[in-house]
């Protein structure tokens, strides 16, 4: 806008809600594949590359489709992170998971308040929670809010925004603030110190401006002086972002925010919206790039400040009291049910996708067997707890602790804080496997597990995941028939999916054939410790194997693997032994006999062994079933996560044989294709199939070859006649390994010229040279990985050299043209790089000024 209008006291501020339900399977603390995420690993991948990763790095571009920055997205927006998504961002995605924190240190830098809140650890519906749990959720998400963003949070995200009175008086023991609710979640408001109570409700309340909350004790009691404020964003604004259109224009997005406005009122107004944060990006593609030109250009040109919910409050306090709605029964209101929180609880109406006939009944007993279940389990653990801990709750509370650091010195200083005196190993190890079941307990009532259409859904097998791996850990501790009563509880729902049958046999069928026990992670190690180096220790998912005897034997063209291996698990570390007999087998590929059997000494098992080696599998068989008893596994019962790698290595020795016979096939019938394609004939399909084969492993081998030596490899010029050759003749190569290796080079140039910037390594003339090295031959791998038809993905590149113009181009006399007097531009080749990148350098030439221009080589 040319001259933009001067608005009084008008501020926004946007929140994004980022959260994803703990998909870890609960044994392997990881994430196996889903394949409805495809072509994704699974949906944290996904999202983190639509959404999460996006913001972090968010695009505005010219009319031209031309970079002219990359903003961070979080520093100027009001956002929460599920703390059961961090640990991952943290693991896979850590420049992203940087970028969040260093969001909220420059939020608070400039608004004096961060921009980050807190969240309910588990992201359990808080109003259906016991008192003992709301406790926990919200000590934990405060934690592991402190251990991340290195300061106390102000507030904390509801999730679903759920609440009643019995939820704000957790927050407000806890040290809250501020709230942030749905405007439908108020009932009434008056004036401080005013009589007369204003009705609100049904989202009538105006937005713009806080409102003080006074807590009520159980009986209903208004206590005067404990409160928290709240926020009520614009609803019906908030509804269009999410599922409406105006994330297609930035434009657009800023006008419709900017008609919230209300001129007519004599006060500071807050215009602010909330959604789930994967709104930018992942629900609404390119989402994240109209919000960064909102944020950067858009509401400033129409004269609104850019604040946060901390820095509003502090300026301006709220003037009115507010009394919230507790839904039906006092159980308490959401954002997304408009039956209060029967979502999560009941057939109450509210669905997200699924048949039209469909219901969700399930939900009731779905509810009702968890809840049958923390109580039994809430008796184990008081019951057992207190031989454990000095104060079981308070124990439970403190294991944030532990979650967030599993290190043996902290679990020293846990036990000394919380243990019984003189607590033995013995001890520690039962205490660690009541917290653990606590831990899947709370888990387990994860809100995603009712969100969706049925009970066989992705997201309700997790939760039941959990529940399983509950009700394990209980089942060492006592003789209690837990899972009996459970499942009759849960068999009283039923999938609308007839195959699928009642809430047991989606048990049977769905959650039991991912449980992991210990025997399974031997089998595991032991087949894929055929491909692996001799290590002393390897880690298989959170367990660590360690090898006490390992040995393969052969004799006549058969061989035998036997072993005696420590099993730990990383969250519970008690050590078991165990001893594994391995064959090949023509049906089953390889069969592992393991036993526990303390007794057993490895030399008897491999002299007794030794005897049956070079019979038939048979025979082998027959002996190891009468020395390690007849427990057997497959590769069928290896994990999913690395089944096929290690199918693929199995198999491995017959691809190479395949190889070779394909190459041979193809040097020998060169000449034959050459003549072929003179006469303009069709190449033979044998023969085609031999010449792709062979060609993409010669590809493959020389990009390997280029990573390792890129000048050199260069020079050869070997891609260049393999490329050619495949074109000359139609051949289709698989390019994919290869692709995947040259950009791990394109992003490892990129992070080695930004250290070099960034660390003013550039300051003397001679390392100028070097920095036009570097930027040269980055320049060159892209020209040539265009002339070769691969299509590489620049965004990490962009983003490296996004944040090198962000911070150099301020100060370029201490980047680039030392302290002298004499101006100096940046090398040339540099802004040739920033070019091909897909920046425009006009506007880089303008901010750097004279002796810079895009037409440089």
């Amino acid at each position: 806008m040319a001259n933009p209008p001067k608005i009084k006291d008008a501020f926004v501020a946007i929140h994004g809600h980022f959260y994803q339900p703990p998909r870890e399977n609960p044994w392997l603390e990881i994430i196996e594949t889903e394949e409805s995420a495809y072509p994704f690993h699974d949906w944290n991948e996904r999202i983190a590359s639509e959404c999460y990763r996006p913001n972090a790095h968010a695009r505005i571009v010219d009319g031209k489709g031309k970079i002219l920055e990359i903003l961070n997205n979080y520093s100027l927006i009001s956002f929460n992170f599920g703390p059961t998504l961090l640990p991952w961002l943290e693991r896979r995605c850590p420049s992203t998971y940087q970028n969040i924190l260093k969001a909220d240190r420059d939020s608070f830098r400039q608004f004096g308040h961060g921009n980050a809140l807190a969240q309910v650890y588990d992201h359990i519906i808080m109003p259906l929670a016991n008192e003992r749990d709301k406790e926990t959720e919200v000590l934990w998400g405060i934690a592991d809010f402190e251990k991340r963003f290195n300061r106390k949070p102000e507030a904390l995200w509801l999730p679903e925004t759920a609440v009643n009175y019995a939820t704000l008086r957790v927050l407000v023991r806890n040290g809250m603030s501020y709230l942030i609710l749905r405007p439908l979640q108020a009932l009434r408001v008056r004036p401080f110190g005013g009589k007369r109570w204003v009705d609100v409700s049904q989202g009538r309340i105006d937005p713009t401006q806080p409102y003080r909350c006074f807590i009520r004790d159980a009986s209903g009691k208004k206590i005067s002086d404990r409160w928290i404020d709240i926020f009520f964003y614009d609803g019906v604004i908030s509804r269009e972002v999410a599922f409406g259109d105006l994330l297609k224009d930035g434009n657009a997005f800023c006008e419709r925010l900017g008609q919230a406005y209300q001129p007519l009122k004599k006060r500071p107004q807050l215009v602010h919206i909330a959604t789930d944060g994967e709104t930018y990006g992942h629900h609404k593609k390119f989402g994240d790039m109209a919000l960064a030109y909102a944020l950067k250009e858009g509401f400033l040109s129409r004269g609104f400040e850019l604040i946060n919910y901390g820095a509003f409050l502090k300026r301006f306090p709220p003037v009115h009291e507010v009394e919230i709605d507790e839904g039906p029964r006092g159980e308490g209101t959401s954002w997304s049910c408009a039956h209060g929180v029967g979502r999560w609880k009941e057939d109450c109406g509210c669905s997200t996708g699924g048949r039209p006939e469909w219901n969700q009944k399930w939900r009731r007993p779905l509810r009702e067997a968890l809840d049958l279940l923390r109580d039994e389990l809430s008796s184990i653990f008081e019951e057992e707890g207190e031989k454990v801990f000095k104060d079981v709750w308070e124990a439970r509370n403190g294991y944030i602790d532990v979650i967030l650091d599993r290190s043996s010195e902290n679990l020293d200083r846990f036990f000394y804080q919380y243990g019984l005196k003189g607590l033995n190993g013995e001890g520690r190890i039962k205490g660690l496997r009541l917290l653990e079941m606590e831990r899947h307990a709370l888990q387990m009532y994860t809100s995603c597990g009712w969100f969706f259409s049925d009970l066989s859904g992705l997201e309700t097998i997790i939760i039941l995941q959990h529940a399983a791996r509950a009700m394990e850990l209980a089942r060492e501790m006592t003789n209690k028939e837990i899972e009996g009563m459970f499942l009759n509880c849960l068999s009283e729902g039923n999938s609308n999916l007839p195959e699928m049958g009642d809430g047991r046999q989606v048990y049977q069928r769905l959650v039991k054939p991912r449980c992991v026990s210990l025997d399974k992670v031997v089998n595991h190690y032991a087949i894929s410790s055929l491909f692996s180096n001799e290590e002393r220790e390897r880690k298989v998912f959170s367990y660590r194997v360690e090898k006490i005897n390992q040995e393969r034997m052969e004799k006549d063209n058969s061989w035998l693997a036997l072993g005696q291996v420590r099993v730990t698990s990383e969250t519970i570390p008690e050590p078991k032994e165990f001893f594994f007999g391995l064959i090949p087998s023509r049906k089953d590929i390889f069969r592992t006999w393991i036993s526990e059997e303390r007794k057993m000494d490895f030399d008897r098992l491999k002299e007794k062994s030794l005897q049956s080696l070079g019979g038939s599998e048979d025979e082998t068989a027959k002996t190891l079933t009468l020395l390690l008893g007849d427990h057997v596994l497959t590769i069928r019962d290896t994990f999913k996560e690395e089944r096929q790698a290690i199918f693929q290595k199995a198999i491995q020795r017959e691809l190479k044989e395949h190889f070779q016979s394909y190459a041979h096939l193809f040097d020998r019938t060169r000449e034959a294709i050459e003549a072929l394609a003179k006469e303009g004939m069709e190449i033979p399909y044998e023969v085609r199939v031999a010449a792709e084969v062979t060609l993409s492993d010669r590809l493959l081998q020389e990009v390997n070859e280029l990573k390792r030596d890129f000048n050199k490899t260069i020079k050869r010029g070997e891609i260049d006649r393999i490329v050619q050759e495949a074109r000359e003749h139609g051949f289709q190569l698989k390019k994919e390994d290869s692709i995947r290796i040259l950009n791990d080079v394109l992003e490892e140039e990129m992070e080695a010229l930004q250290r070099m910037v960034t660390q003013n390594a550039a300051a003397s003339p001679g390392s100028i040279e070097t920095l036009e090295e570097r930027a040269e031959k980055t320049i060159q791998l892209l020209d040539l990985a265009e002339t070769w038809g691969f299509e590489l993905s620049k965004e990490e590149a962009q983003n490296s050299m996004g944040e090198i113009l962000a911070e150099c181009l301020g100060s370029l006399e201490e980047c680039w043209w030392g302290n002298g007097a004499e101006r100096k531009p940046p090398p040339p080749k540099f802004v040739t790089l920033a070019e091909r990148l897909g920046f425009n350098v006009e506007k880089l030439s303008k901010m750097t000024g004279p002796g810079i221009s895009a037409k440089q080589p």
